[in-house]
């Protein structure tokens, strides 16, 4: 499978591939990897999390082949990696969006309808229980649990908390702006966990519970608020996530292809973090750049999009932004 998506043939492709990069992308690289192996049976691919601006390093000082990032290649980033790269430097092409849903630890509450201005309230401190009017306003003739609400916060920084922070940030109640970073909040009942990886203990164990985290990390475990970006009141799910993607918006510059989630959506839930991943132009010699172009393909091909979706729980960028990336991988070269 993945040697018909390939222009080599497939004994050709054959190698071991050293990435770096964001945690974020751990489990959908690990789908990929799985299923690329398992076809090329010559190849390999081994995957350090150790984050998206170590990934870029490394790329630029050869101790990895391609990189995982958080966001897309800047300028700069890019004449970093032209020592390695080639005249041209590194592009960088989206491969999948991790969508970002409100996890709740509250039997009583299903279906809660939760707005950005309520979300702020929570999250800075001003809105400290579950009965509170201003989330009894939006979810008329439910019942709802005179509970405290409990804000769980990772305080490593992360993509997560950014994403999550700006969708906070297009309501004028929430005044600490875009970060990676939690700001501290007024609410006595607040959490604090160290990753983001700890979130989902820590909300299962912790009533009254409330915490941004990814739809991996979510699953079936937990109910998750019903958000809106602009229209009706959506729940996150692989569906809505999708819907999302396709209304976003793509464009190609000398540093690759950018993708982002729209700003606002009828129907789709537009939540989520794009991620990237960054190649050379070209390496130094034709099997290398065989095994690379043979995996960046694979990644962005339909069988690779499916894989990372069933496995990973992540979304694919636009069609158009596919297309577009899926013509940047076709012209990694050689040295010269």
């Amino acid at each position: 499978m993945t040697g018909c998506s390939s222009g080599a043939p497939v004994s050709e492709v054959r190698g071991s591939l050293t990435a770096i990069g964001t945690p974020v992308q751990k489990d959908p690289i690990g789908a990929w990897s799985n299923a690329w192996s398992k076809d090329l049976t010559a190849t390999s691919l081994n995957y350090s999390p150790d984050g998206s601006n170590v990934g870029l390093t490394a790329l630029a000082t050869r101790q990895a082949y391609f990189a995982a990032l958080d966001g897309p290649l800047s300028p700069e980033q890019q004449n970093q990696t032209k020592d390695v790269c080639g005249p041209a430097g590194a592009f960088s092409v989206p491969v999948s969006v991790t969508s970002i849903g409100v996890a709740l630890n509250n039997p009583s509450l299903r279906n809660v309808k939760l707005s950005r201005e309520v979300l702020a309230g929570i999250f800075s401190g001003s809105i400290t229980r579950w009965d509170a009017p201003e989330i009894a306003d939006i979810n008329p003739g439910t019942a709802l649990p005179s509970d405290d609400i409990a804000p769980i916060m990772a305080t490593e920084p992360s993509v997560e908390t950014e994403a999550a922070t700006k969708y906070l940030s297009a309501d004028a109640a929430w005044t600490s702006g875009v970060s990676a970073t939690w700001p501290k909040t007024e609410n006595d009942n607040a959490v604090t966990v160290k990753k983001h990886s700890d979130l989902a203990d820590k909300v299962d164990k912790t009533p009254g519970g409330i915490a941004f985290m990814d739809l991996g990390s979510i699953g079936s475990r937990f109910e998750t608020a019903l958000l809106s970006f602009g229209g009706g009141y959506v729940r996150m799910s692989k569906d809505s996530a999708a819907t999302a993607a396709q209304e976003g918006s793509t464009r190609t510059l000398p540093t690759g292809v950018e993708f982002a989630l729209p700003e606002t959506s009828e129907q789709g839930y537009a939540l989520g973090v794009v991620g990237y991943q960054a190649f050379c132009s070209e390496y130094s010699n034709h099997q290398l750049s065989t095994l690379v172009k043979s995996w960046g393909e694979f990644v962005l091909s339909p069988d690779g999009q499916v894989t990372s979706a069933y496995f990973a729980n992540v979304a694919s960028p636009s069609e158009a932004a596919m297309r577009e990336s899926k013509k940047l991988i076709d012209t990694i070269g050689d040295a010269q």
